[in-house]
């Protein structure tokens, strides 16, 4: 925050500042403080919102729940926001299907709450943070984290293995070497195996095969063109099996990107490159190479540092160059790289970052040409998107301008340099990093060197500032059982990470954390050559938006409009609301815009309104509530499932896992239990016109699936639970026999002289196993209601529209014919005659929904009234903490907590002091604590530490 004020402290006394020898039609020093005025103005006015969220831990196990704590900064000073006052977690897959969303008080920037994993099926999450207000800006802005369920029940092997690509007669094969083991860590010796390698779902290989005498397989098959989505199936057919996803690192598909620092490489000017090469898993890999020129001469060597990335010098880009990278991959493989292409004129920038000067060196270099055109540039230092350095500069005196400029103008973080021409268009960029050293200091001490199981443990918490001054703090703090949860200081992302690095860095950033806690030069280079290679993200005010699209939502209200027929407002008229379920009636009127709020409701689990006026004719009510982003996972590299990767930790966690749910259901604590397998009563949907009878069909979700659905969207609930529902393309003929197919043939032929067929006749689709969805809505073909005689061509997004619309809530349930035994009776109801000869009943899917008023898709609201549904606040529980008394009366139940401590909310004193405890478990380990928070006022801090239990039993 002292930083910040600085930086505003120095851009006030430089508007004062004269510029000599500047007398031009426009004052270049007037076109600078305007539009410094104009950038900042629009920032601070508009703030976008940084979000952190930090969790318990990073893997869970069925039936656990995802603890977490959320902190809701202001973007450009770190200061905690006050904008919202809601904020929504989603759980999304790695496909982006969204399985759970939240939505959540915020005060004074913090948050806090939990999730019940129990009906999440083992893979690989994303949990998203966003508010509404930060909708205005990039879904690059919003807070996303990696985190994965694993379960025991799918595979009773363990697995590791080795693959590579190989080639054998002109073709490229897969050499594959497995390891198979029980969950016990027996090698599973000499035993017959089946064995299947697929793609998607189509088999590659197929095999019976015996594992040699130390569980070892060794095979080769052919490797397709795209060697992604491969995994082996392997079982013994006594329920014994276990499904490994492959990963080829090949050569082919290694990417080695070039990017010359400040963007371009001129010719005849020095440049700085920088690189970064990737795997296929999107992981650094080491590389070494040489830079070639055109007659294959070497001008540069250049070897990686850390995780792929690294950079290298051009004394002279020569005119004219085509530049090639011949690089060395990991085991050896060669391969050549374009380098980008060379400009005839332009401007290098250079940045100077000596980690222990106080000072940056920035160097500007120009080809003749624009060092002879006599123009003026903007040189700006910008941090969080507030300009903290601007200067006017110029080639008069040579080409070439050096500038060194003060490191106490800008906040810790990253600090963005950019040249501008006269017309503020950017030129150039470069990324550095400035180090303050002014984080909160966090210390830990525990009372004891060392705890008996079911100890009391008592954590005293010490924060200062960089001063060593003690301060008011906000904190959380989560305690893991290292025997179960694997705790990777360098990769796992923290507060300070996130607040001054990753969140303004685009993709994947690996290890984080090394970056800024390995104190040694090494570490600062890697650092350098990350922001010289990735890409950045704008928390800024978008281009061209005067005003916002989406309200920050400051409260918990029920707002609205009543307008007329004309979408004009309705002032000053009544509006009731009544909720049965907490019993609400109360009124109020309109002001002059037809707006309508209700506050201080009470909270509901499920909350219900219905909204009435007193015009009930012509009039109509619209809610306030914003359209939800369309989410997407994040883009980070999904990690090999625990039974492959043979995680120790994790291995523990599940036979914890395993021992509780046995001991809940009262089986020996050492028992396997086998996946349940429930034999229930073919499932009845009231009220469907299904033509096959209700509850015949292929899927069938009754009302009870809906009510535990709650307010997911029917599109949503579809996508979790129609195996192979996708996203696809008709060709429009195929397309309009659906849409048109209640209109007559002569009405069909007159549309189609005015609705113009594009050259490329494909319209987006549903499709269930590759078949067209057809949407049956109480009876009645969707297509019937799409708007036709308009001329309005239908598609999918109009099926997509109402599916994302109703929630599962608004129905008795839905029906799935997908196959031609429950298709074939919708085939000959719902499809043109004089198309039948073209179709058959097994090339469409036919999904039948009952609605609640049983009157098809086309039902309009009532006049004057709107029945309101909004997702419920979430209200956090509270951690489970044993209390173990001296005569450990509840010896007899096992303690085998992997979380063994949760505190979402640890306040400091003015003393900068606060004491967290708890108990410890039943076995010996080691724990880790990770404490991480803000002073609420512009800094971040996080600490963690190591807490021993050894195998004494508690006197």
């Amino acid at each position: 925050m002292r930083s910040f004020i600085a930086c505003l402290i120095f851009l006030a006394c430089f508007l004062f500042l004269g510029v000599e020898g500047y007398a031009q039609e426009k004052d270049p020093a007037s076109q600078l403080r305007e539009m410094k005025s104009a950038q900042d103005s629009l920032t601070l006015q508009n703030p976008a919102e940084k979000i952190y969220v930090q969790l318990d831990k990073s893997i869970y196990t069925p039936g656990d729940t995802l603890w977490f704590k959320a902190y809701l900064f202001n973007a450009p000073t770190l200061n905690l926001s006050a904008k919202s006052g809601i904020m929504y977690v989603s759980i999304v897959t790695d496909s982006n299907v969204m399985v759970k969303k939240q939505r959540l008080p915020v005060e004074k920037g913090l948050s806090w709450g939990n999730i019940s994993l129990k009906d999440i099926p083992a893979g690989t999450y994303t949990l998203i943070a966003y508010t509404q207000w930060l909708q205005n800006f990039s879904q690059d802005c919003f807070f996303r984290k990696q985190f994965t369920v694993a379960d025991d029940t799918g595979c009773n092997w363990l697995a590791n293995y080795t693959c590579s690509s190989v080639m054998a007669d002109n073709k490229e094969q897969a050499h594959v070497k497995l390891l198979l083991s029980d969950i016990y860590k027996a090698n599973v010796a000499g035993k017959p195996v089946q064995l299947s390698v697929l793609k998607g779902r189509r088999q590659l290989y197929r095999q019976a095969i015996q594992t040699d005498e130390k569980g070892l397989i060794d095979i080769t098959f052919k490797l397709p063109a795209k060697p992604g989505d491969i995994r082996i199936v392997a079982g013994d057919g006594a329920g014994n099996h276990v499904n490994i996803p492959l990963n080829f690192n090949r050569p082919q598909d290694a990417d080695v990107q070039f990017m010359p620092e400040g963007g371009e490489l001129i010719a005849g000017l020095p440049a700085h490159v920088g690189f970064k090469a990737i795997g296929l898993d999107g992981k650094g890999i080491n590389v070494s190479g040489a830079v070639l020129d055109h007659e294959k001469q070497v001008v540069a060597n250049f070897e990686s540092e850390h995780l792929g990335m690294g950079s290298f010098n051009l004394p002279v880009v020569n005119t004219g160059e085509n530049y090639t990278a011949k690089v060395t991959l990991p085991g050896g493989a060669i391969r050549e790289f374009t380098l980008p292409d060379v400009k005839k004129e332009g401007i290098g920038l250079n940045v100077i970052n000596p980690p222990n000067e106080d000072s940056v060196k920035v160097l500007l270099s120009a080809t003749d040409k624009i060092a002879r055109s006599g123009e003026s540039y903007f040189l700006i230092g910008k941090a969080r998107e507030i300009i903290c350095y601007g200067a006017m500069v110029d080639f008069k005196n040579g080409t070439s301008i050096s500038q060194k400029i003060n490191k106490k103008l800008f906040p810790s973080g990253i600090t963005h340099f950019l040249l501008l021409d006269k017309n503020n268009k950017p030129l150039n960029e470069r990324l550095i990093f400035i180090n303050r050293h002014d984080n909160l200091h966090l210390n830990i001490n525990a009372d004891k060197m060392a705890y008996n199981l079911r100890d009391s443990i008592a954590l005293h918490i010490s924060a200062q500032d960089a001063l060593g001054n003690p301060l008011r703090g906000n904190f959380s703090m989560a305690v893991t059982d290292d025997a179960q949860v694997h705790q990777d200081s360098l990769s796992n992302e923290n507060i300070v990470t996130r607040m001054l690095l990753t969140s303004e860095l685009k993709g994947f950033v690996e290890q984080p954390n090394y970056y800024l806690i390995a104190n040694n030069s090494q570490a600062k280079e890697a650092l350098d050559n990350l922001l010289l290679t990735q890409g950045w993200v704008s928390y800024n005010w978008p281009d061209g938006k005067d005003n916002p699209g989406y309200a920050a939502e400051t409260e918990t209200a029920v707002k609205g409009r009543v307008i007329n027929v004309f979408n004009k407002p309705v002032k000053q008229t009544k509006v009731q609301l009544f909720s049965k379920s907490p019993v609400v009636v109360t009124d109020t009127l309109t002001d002059k815009d037809g707006r309508f709020a209700f506050r201080n409701l009470p909270l509901a689990d499920t909350p219900a309104y219905f909204i009435k006026t007193a015009k009930n004719f012509n009039v109509g009510i619209v809610m306030d509530d914003a359209p939800p982003p369309v989410l997407l996972a994040s883009a980070g590299p999904t990690p090999m499932p625990w039974y492959v990767s043979n995680d120790t930790t994790l291995f523990n966690s599940l036979k914890n896992n395993r021992i509780r749910q046995n001991l809940a259901d009262n089986l020996p604590a050492d028992t396997k239990a086998l996946k349940e397998v429930k034999i229930t009563a073919k499932k009845i949907v009231k009220g469907s016109q299904n033509l096959n009878g209700a509850g015949n069909a292929d899927l069938a979700f009754d009302e009870g699936d809906m009510v535990k659905a709650g307010k997911k969207s029917l599109l949503n609930f579809l996508e979790q639970h129609v195996p192979n529902l996708k996203w696809g393309t008709l060709t429009k003929q195929y397309n309009l026999r659906f849409a048109l197919q209640d209109k007559s043939k002569d009405e069909i032929s007159a549309i189609f002289q005015f609705v113009p067929i594009p050259p490329t006749p494909t319209i987006p689709w549903y499709l269930i196993d590759n078949k067209p969805m057809m949407l049956i809505v109480d009876g009645i073909s969707f297509g019937s209601v799409i708007k036709v005689m308009s001329l309005n061509e239908p598609n999918g997004n109009d099926i997509k529209s109402y599916l994302e619309s109703n929630t599962a809530e608004d129905v008795k349930g839905i029906e799935v014919n997908s196959s031609s035994k429950y298709s074939w009776e919708y085939f000959w109801r719902y499809i043109l005659e004089d198309w039948k000869h073209s179709l058959n009943p097994a090339q469409i899917a036919f999904v039948e929904i009952t609605t609640r008023s049983g009157k098809g898709p086309a039902i309009g609201h009532t006049p004057g009234a709107y029945l309101y549904k909004p997702l419920a606040l979430s209200v956090p529980s509270r951690f489970y903490r044993p209390r173990y008394l001296p005569d450990n009366t509840n010896k007899h139940t096992p303690d085998l907590r992997s979380t063994i401590h949760w505190e979402p909310n640890v306040t400091t004193g003015a003393d900068g002091k606060a004491t967290i405890s708890f108990y410890t478990a039943d076995k010996p380990s080691t724990y880790t604590y990770i404490l991480e928070g803000t002073n609420m006022d512009g800094s971040v801090g996080y600490t963690y530490g190591k807490i021993k239990v050894t195998g004494n039993t508690n006197p």
